[in-house]
This record gives C-alpha cells, sequence and structure tokens, in this order.
C-alpha cells in the first residue's frame, strides 16, 4: 500500500481500501450472525413490507438478487 503521512495523517488511495474493508464487514457480520438470537419483523412495520414487495418483485422477475457467490467473490 502507498501511504503519504503529514502531521498525523496517513493518506490510502481508494482501491487500496476495498479488500480489507471487504475482509473487515465479512468477518463483523460472521461474527454477529454468530452471536445473534433469532429475530422476527413485525409484520405490520414498514421494514417487513418493503421485504415482501421486493419478494415479490424478485418472483417477479422485476428485480435479480445476487448470491453469496456474486456478492464476495470480488
Amino acid at each position: 500500500m502507498s501511504r503519504a503521512a503529514t502531521a498525523g495523517m496517513i493518506t490510502i488511495k481508494k482501491s487500496e481500501l476495498e479488500t480489507p474493508l471487504r475482509k473487515v464487514v465479512r468477518d463483523e457480520l460472521r461474527n454477529l450472525l454468530a452471536q445473534a438470537e433469532p429475530w422476527q419483523s413485525d409484520p405490520e412495520s414498514p421494514l417487513y413490507q418493503a421485504l415482501v414487495e421486493i419478494r415479490k418483485d424478485a418472483r417477479a422477475g422485476r428485480i435479480k438478487l445476487l448470491s453469496d457467490k456474486e456478492v464476495w467473490s470480488r
């Protein structure tokens, strides 16, 4: 990684951040999910309604949801 340091600051190129950020996010999600208790949303909540709409759109072919492999294999 090329870095420039001035007065307590480090500059890192955006392209150099992608891989470490993906690893951190993956690790943190894995840790969070390993500790997570089962979760259920209230069917009357806006989040639940949005998820239902996304599922309907996906089943109707109006959107394409990416697989885990497509998301994480970059």
